[in-house]
């Protein structure tokens, strides 16, 4: 009988869902050309952990109502559900990806540092 019932393991706190997807090619801002994009993925659910810090989010319902959600200790933007990502194979820059419009840089920890000090222009980077 053991053989028909597998056990289900119970959503864990600080593992995140995010589907794997295809590869693709999309223009990179920071490369400044069109890159193959080789790691892109799905995000199925809300975030419930920063990737850049490591801090676990005790109710990320109220980050994801903010206009821009974002980790409240790192300031890492926070993916959507049901929204594209992809890593640049160039240079490593996450990328929102939206049918038929531009990718969306969302920058990592150095690229805000980055902007801090030249404003908030992405184009600096």
């Amino acid at each position: 009988m053991g053989l028909f019932f597998k056990k289900v393991p119970p959503p864990d706190a600080t593992r995140d869902q995010s589907f794997p997807l295809t590869s693709r090619k999309a223009w990179c801002q920071v490369c400044r050309k069109e890159q193959q994009f080789t790691k892109v993925w799905r995000r199925g659910a809300q975030m419930r952990g920063c990737p850049c810090c490591g801090m676990t989010f005790e109710n990320p319902a109220a980050l994801y109502k903010l206009v821009q959600p974002a980790c409240p200790k790192c300031k890492e933007p926070l993916e959507q559900p049901g929204f594209d990502y992809g890593m640049c194979d160039g240079c490593g820059s996450k990328y929102e990806l939206v049918e038929g419009a531009k990718p969306g840089l969302i920058p990592n920890l150095q690229q805000r540092e980055e902007m801090e000090k030249h404003g908030k222009s992405r184009s600096v980077l």
